[in-house]
């Protein structure tokens, strides 16, 4: 029978009676009916403690996990006894999911419930089971200590940080309006769909005066539209062993996929159609380009547990997919990586061919951490080495981002930490700007 600490403090105690008792020669009395009590009153506190069948637990937390943030993993548990519980439960907790708290501490009034929670980081993308929890418990008298196991496993999945789309989603567009212009007529006189009518502003293009309203009115009066809707954005994604190397312990395939997330997202919500294609050395998965929260939830699913691959990427077998299946005009976002001019030339000439029809835009990760070492001061002849190879590599990346250029291809480099924003901005200021 588990016995807690307060029990063999009490046993510890009883030298002090023993002692007094062998003053007068009855210590091994006194020895045995102090510990008789003792375990008497052990016994009582087991009996009339609860047991573990008199209690409910259950798991709550989002279907899907977001990777690389803080969700919150509750643990609710209802007691059915007539006894206050203090209890304290573990979960058994997949592979690469970070724990910030390893026990949840709950106390459960009788015929009540309480919770407790938790918080996980997962790692890594995928579906991953959650276990049973493990719960123990000291008794009423605090003397005993029970346990518990309750089977309630289960499996979720760990999609790309969706919570990047209500974080970040409002100040993307607000971002994208302030690199449109800071003028006051920043977002009016874009696009080819009417919006509204508003009083001419110095800038405004003349060519939109509405005369009848401005007779009517007497004043000029002009015409606004917003950009034309039901336009065509394909997110391709590069999953070959390019896309293996990390930043700050994350793969670069997948601060693609949480930006995919949330330009699909913004895509939608913009009311445009948006779909995704997987590729390595072979297409791995395409879905066409569509709209609704049907279709972002079938994009989530086909994202969630994209792996990549130690094969080269095939970019003119994949583009070639991808004129066959697309024939209307649409925006290509590629996220991928270049190590070599030659590679990069050999990009280019395969977008050159598409262009005609569709717009591409080439999006790479830039490591901040050869910009640091390319700064920093030489202080050993091993910095003299590491200044140089990272100058180097930095000169190899200008180079790269130059063939796309001069070959009129737009390309977005930026550190992971402003990917999302900065893949969001771009769309919509290329939207804005009719060049879609």
């Amino acid at each position: 029978m588990p016995f807690s600490k307060l029990f063999s403090l009490i046993l510890a105690i009883g030298i002090i009676p023993v002692l007094i008792g062998s003053l007068i020669g009855i210590e091994l009395y006194v020895f045995l009916l102090y510990n008789l009590i003792a375990v008497l009153l052990l016994i009582i506190d087991y009996v009339i403690t609860p047991g573990s069948k008199q209690f409910e637990i259950e798991r709550i937390c989002d279907e899907k996990l977001s990777m690389g943030t803080e969700n919150e993993i509750v643990i609710n548990i209802r007691n059915n006894s007539d006894y206050n519980v203090n209890i304290e439960a573990v979960d058994e907790v997949p592979e690469y999911m970070e724990l910030k708290k390893r026990i949840v501490k709950i106390k459960v009034l009788p015929h009540f419930e309480n919770s407790g929670s938790y918080v996980v980081l997962p790692q890594k993308r995928g579906e991953y089971t959650f276990g049973k929890v493990h719960i123990r418990y000291h008794g009423v008298l605090r003397l005993c200590s029970k346990k518990g196991i309750y089977d309630i496993t289960k499996s979720y999945k760990v999609y790309p940080n969706l919570k990047d789309l209500s974080r970040y989603g409002l100040a993307a567009i607000k971002k994208s309006q302030l690199i449109q212009g800071i003028k006051k007529h920043k977002s009016y006189g874009t696009g080819t769909e009417f919006e509204s009518l508003k009083e001419y502003d110095e800038g405004d293009d003349y060519r939109k005066i509405n005369w009848l309203a401005s007779a009517r009115l007497k004043k000029l009066i002009v015409n606004t539209y917003e950009p034309e809707k039901n336009q065509q954005v394909m997110i391709m994604l590069d999953s070959s062993r390019v896309m293996n190397s990390e930043i700050n312990y994350i793969k670069k395939l997948d601060y693609s996929i949480n930006a995919a997330f949330l330009l699909a997202d913004v895509v939608i919500k913009k009311g445009d159609n948006v779909g995704v294609m997987v590729f390595d050395s072979q297409v791995k998965r395409y879905i066409k380009p569509g709209k609704g929260l049907g279709h972002f939830q079938l994009l989530a699913d086909n994202l969630y547990n994209v792996e990549e691959n130690f094969v080269s990427a095939d970019y003119e077998g994949a583009l070639t997919y991808l004129t066959k299946n697309q024939s209307r005009r649409c925006l290509i976002c590629i996220f991928t990586e270049l190590f070599s001019v030659d590679e990069a030339v050999s990009l280019a000439s395969a977008l050159k061919n598409i262009a005609k029809n569709h717009v591409p835009l080439l999006v790479t990760i830039k490591d901040m951490r050869l910009y640091d070492m390319a700064g920093s001061e030489v202080k050993s002849t091993e910095d003299i080495f590491t200044k140089a190879a990272s100058m180097k590599l930095i000169e190899e990346r200008e180079k790269i981002q130059r063939v796309f250029i001069d070959s009129g291809i737009a390309v977005l480099d930026v550190p992971p930490d402003k990917l999302s924003i900065e893949v969001v901005n771009k769309y919509l200021t290329m939207k804005s700007m009719m060049q879609i």
